[in-house]
This record gives C-alpha cells, sequence and structure tokens, in this order.
C-alpha cells in the first residue's frame, strides 16, 4: 500500500519514548502481520536517545511513517498518533511488545463479525528483554469480559493488546492525558477500555498473540506503590462517574489489582508496604471471595508464581526464546536472532 493512496484497514500507533533498545523488535513484529493492508505511525515523543538509525532502515517501507513531538508522556504519544491516523481502526502497541503474525488479522475480522463492539484483544504472553518467553499455558475458559469482569480482572491487561474503533475512542477522548499531568502513570489503558466496555461488550481473540515485555524499569515493576496510585485514581474517577455501579465491583477491582502487584512488593523486599497494601485490599472487602472471578484469578495467579519458584529452582532450566517457541505448531517469531537488540 502506497503512503497517501487507499485508506488502509487499521493504523498502527508506536509511541516511543527512548526505546531504541527495543522498537526494532516492534516494528518487526508490526511488519510481518499476515494482515498488510495497514499504515504504522511512530510518535517519537521527544526521544534523547539513538531512536533516528534504528528507525532509517524501516522507512523504506511505504507504510511507515514517523512524526515528532515534544514530551507529553505516554497518553499524550498515544493520543497523538490517533490525531494521524487515517483507518476506521486504531492499534496501540508499545514501542517494547510485540505481536504475533495473526494479530491484526484476528482482531479486525472479530470486529468485522461483532459491529457494536467498540474493540477487540487478544490474550498476552510475557517475555523479558531479551526475549525469553515465560511459559504459559491453555487458557480453558475465556475470562469475562464485558464492564464487570473488565473492571474487576483486567482482562485486556496492557495498552498493546486492542484494536479499536476510531468513533468510540474519540467519543471517549483518546487517551487520559490529565492522569499523566497528576503525576498518575501506567493506568490509562485499563480506563480507556472501561469506558469503552461502558458503550459496548468488546470481543476476546481467545489465542496468545500479544507479547508484554517484563522490564524491571518499568512502572510496574520498578514502583507498584506509584502503579497503585494511578490504578487507585482510575477507580475514583469512574466511581464517582458511574454512580449505577456497585461499590462492590470497585473493591474487587481494587483487591485484584493489589494481588496482581503484590509480586514485586515481595520481590523488592518490601514486606512492610505490601503488607499494609494487602490489608487495606482484603481486609476492607471480606466479600472478595464471594465474587468467583477473583477466586479463580487468585488461584491462577498462585499457580503462575509457584510454577516460575519451582522452574528456578530446577536445575539447568533454560527458558525458552521468543524465536524458537510454538504457537499452536508454528514458530511464527522464527525471524528473531536471540542477539539482536533493538534495530537488526
Amino acid at each position: 500500500m502506497k503512503r497517501g493512496s487507499e485508506v488502509p484497514a487499521v493504523s498502527v500507533v508506536i509511541p516511543t519514548y527512548n526505546s531504541a533498545w527495543s522498537i526494532g523488535r516492534t516494528l518487526q513484529s508490526v511488519l510481518h502481520q499476515r494482515l498488510a493492508e495497514f499504515e504504522v505511525i511512530v510518535v517519537d515523543d521527544g526521544s534523547t536517545d539513538e531512536l533516528e538509525p534504528v528507525l532509517r532502515p524501516f522507512l523504506s517501507d511505504a507504510r511507515v511513517r514517523v512524526v515528532r513531538q515534544a514530551n507529553r508522556g505516554l497518553a499524550g504519544a498515544r493520543n497523538r498518533g490517533i490525531a494521524e491516523a487515517r483507518a476506521p481502526l486504531v492499534a496501540p502497541i508499545d514501542a517494547d511488545d510485540m505481536w504475533h503474525p495473526d494479530f491484526l488479522g484476528l482482531c479486525v475480522d472479530a470486529l468485522a463479525r461483532s459491529p457494536e463492539a467498540p474493540f477487540a484483544f487478544a490474550y498476552s504472553f510475557r517475555m523479558d528483554e531479551n526475549d525469553f518467553v515465560v511459559p504459559f499455558g491453555v487458557t480453558k475458559s475465556p475470562p469475562r469480559h464485558d464492564l464487570l469482569g473488565l473492571l474487576s480482572l483486567n482482562s485486556v491487561g496492557n495498552g498493546s493488546a486492542a484494536v479499536y474503533r476510531m468513533e468510540p475512542l474519540l467519543m471517549c477522548g483518546g487517551f487520559d492525558e490529565e492522569m499523566g499531568r497528576r503525576q498518575l502513570h501506567g493506568a490509562e489503558d485499563w480506563k480507556l477500555v472501561l469506558q469503552l466496555a461502558r458503550k459496548g461488550h468488546p470481543v476476546l481473540v481467545a489465542r496468545h498473540l500479544v507479547g508484554y515485555r517484563i522490564v524491571e524499569a518499568s512502572m510496574s515493576q520498578k514502583d507498584p506503590a506509584r502503579q497503585l496510585l494511578a490504578i487507585q485514581a482510575v477507580i475514583a474517577d469512574l466511581k464517582a462517574a458511574w454512580s449505577d455501579v456497585p461499590h462492590r465491583h470497585f473493591r474487587d477491582a481494587h483487591t485484584m489489582m493489589v494481588a496482581w502487584l503484590m509480586p514485586t512488593y515481595l520481590k523488592q523486599r518490601r514486606f512492610a508496604e505490601g503488607f499494609r497494601q494487602a490489608l487495606r485490599a482484603y481486609g476492607l472487602n471480606p466479600g472478595w471471595l464471594r465474587n468467583p472471578l477473583l477466586r479463580r484469578a487468585h488461584w491462577s495467579r498462585l499457580l503462575l508464581e509457584l510454577n516460575a519458584w519451582a522452574r528456578g529452582m530446577r536445575i539447568g532450566y533454560q527458558p525458552l526464546h521468543l524465536s524458537k517457541t510454538l504457537f499452536e505448531g508454528e514458530r511464527p517469531f522464527s525471524y528473531l536472532a536471540e542477539t539482536q537488540r533493538g534495530g537488526g
């Protein structure tokens, strides 16, 4: 597809700030999509690293363009990309995450079959900074993903896992930049999917198609307390706006988010702080046990952490690189090299 010709099916938005180390792999995963009718808008949000030489090889593809701006934060960079987009669908992906080649095609097909859905999303899997995959199993039953399910479980999980319809996205005002101005970063994507789910039931593509990178310097890994402040702000904002939603659902949301952050508190040996947050989340919400969604999610999380601990204790255990990982019988990331960094 030539730039400036027919309208693309999807506008892919990649916000980047000092992500030269990873954005090359992100762009590779986008350009390996089996659906080819898309444009890519890289939003350079005031980067100070060596981004230009990493991006240069990809600009020979007419679908890829770069816009630059003074730093506005992640939400502001995503919104700039949305403003530049030409397609009726928008797919943001963070500059350190990756997509399976079927991600765009399957999400676009799912939205075509569900015309009332404001967005489609897929399951994510976790990987580290060097593309080694955290083992994941088969999801036996899809999580509840209407408004209350997304509120309780945050089933979308991250900002790279969804394809949005442009019209409802604009009706919601895009990603909330005000949260950044309040120094509340890291939950803008959750707030948006909840606002959209308020308008209509999203559609799930029940396959692991989104590689979510666990980076030690990221907010959830580096500063879980700050991440929790952003989560609490989203809960407070929506609780005030949605008086018809019973308060127990917001309490359950807080409990579940603390559960997901707790391993980071423990890993950082912030035991007293983690205990205080757990006491608040669970002690003030004893009814969480009556919510089957939360019981199942807690059990799944516990198994996940126990399996990770058991693997770490196993002599000779070696994690599997993404390029060698099987997804439904194929290795869709075989184009990656284990030693690759950034732009290859």
